[in-house]
């Protein structure tokens, strides 16, 4: 089979972020696996590459063209997007395409090609419906046409796409009960912690400093509002334990100023000062770090397509404080404390069930052979298999 594979994703912010990771791992392990089939790359020449090891990129054929270059001109969206389906067109008819895939069809700062030729099949990877799921309380934070936008490449991935890769099974089940596309094919492909996620080698030396860590975004979904809430019940519960007490909640996330400033006064109000601590975003190698120095893992999402974090934190042997909502109990099984996102109370009471469990040897090895259960290996095997059904 020819593949062909859109790039658009090495040129967004994403490509350092959850995308980001998936696109990286999976299409190096796709092509370690793989020595039958051809995979191309639509991109141009240029740094962005040095995200894909070089013999990954010696192994891909890069498909340049001036249209993939249009990000940066003066030309509205809809022309943009009829320029970069007409290259996709083109490329697909020139190489002989069998297969043409897109990793991250969803995103608002990648085009979605409309579908021009018959040549091929088209594919893409589905990684959550937050925006029609949660569309009420996104419709506050995104500009109408945002979500118009959005519904319309649904409407297009329903109508036009052939196979649809989910990474976890609760979004194939919010993507087949929102569209109609019962009759195409579909495949669970999971997410997987890189191998650098692992328990700290070493015996950890309780500290002054102890600390609950929250790895993630900060968006709606991401519930902090009521994570802070919890955390202050947590220490008002347990003040005389002196444990709990020299306990902080670290915040490892990208955040503007103005959240920034927002999640502070919040937590002074609450009578926090002191007690949370925001490191802004964090490199892949500093974040292990911090995985592997906490104390315990909380993740109170209202929802996710996935949960990569909840992997993450498992690889290096934290318990895990979790929301029980959309794909989090699918990932994480029976190693985390589940809570309602909604009661805080409930919240409170799990983060102290996680911060009671055991963190010996046996234990953390547990989680790390769960976790290590998900590979990305596995997974590319899987997207392989998927597309060998349009051979």
């Amino acid at each position: 089979m020819k593949i062909l594979i859109d790039g658009q994703t090495l040129l967004t912010p994403e490509i350092n972020r959850g995308i980001g990771t998936y696109f990286k791992n999976i299409v190096e392990n796709i092509l370690e696996n793989d020595f039958t089939n051809d995979f191309y790359l639509t991109t141009v020449p240029g740094p962005h590459l040095d995200n894909l090891s070089p013999w990954a990129r010696n192994k891909l054929s890069i498909v340049d063209s001036d249209a993939y270059e249009i990000c940066a001109s003066s030309l509205n969206q809809r022309d943009l997007c009829e320029l970069y389906s007409k290259a996709i067109k083109n490329d697909i008819e020139k190489l002989g395409i069998d297969l043409y895939w897109s990793p991250n069809a969803l995103m608002h700062n990648v085009f979605l090609p409309t579908r021009q030729t018959e040549r091929c099949a088209f594919a893409a990877t589905i990684f959550d419906l937050i925006l029609l799921v949660m569309e009420k309380e996104y419709a506050k934070h995104l500009p109408a046409a945002a979500l118009t936008a959005f519904k319309d490449k649904l409407k297009q991935l329903e109508s036009e796409f052939d196979l649809y890769l989910h990474i976890s099974r609760h979004t194939q089940s919010d993507f087949m009960s929102a569209l109609a596309v019962q009759d195409k094919k579909h495949i669970v492909t999971p997410l997987a912690a890189k191998n650098a996620y692992q328990p700290y080698p070493f015996p950890k030396t309780p500290s002054a400093n102890e600390y609950v860590l929250y790895a993630g975004g900060f968006d709606p979904r991401k519930n902090m509002d009521r994570a802070l809430e919890a955390f202050a019940i947590l220490q008002s519960r347990h003040a005389n334990n002196p444990a709990i007490r020299s306990t902080d909640l670290l915040i490892a996330c990208h955040m503007d100023e103005a959240s920034e400033i927002r999640m502070l006064n919040r937590a002074r109000q609450l009578r926090l000062d002191g007690k949370v601590r925001l490191t802004g975003f964090v490199d892949d190698d500093a974040l292990v770090r911090l995985y592997q120095q906490a104390r315990c893992l909380f993740f109170p999402s209202l929802y996710e397509g996935f949960g990569l974090p909840l992997l993450e934190g498992l690889a290096c042997g934290l318990p895990v404080a979790a929301a029980n909502t959309s794909s989090l109990p699918e990932v994480a099984g029976e190693f985390a404390n589940y809570f309602d996102p909604y009661d805080v109370n409930e919240m409170a009471q799990s983060l102290y069930q996680a911060l009671q469990a055991p963190v010996d040897y046996l234990s953390k090895l547990m989680r790390y052979e769960y976790a290590k259960d998900f590979s990305w290996q596995k997974t590319a095997q899987k997207t392989l298999e998927a597309f060998a059904l349009f051979e």
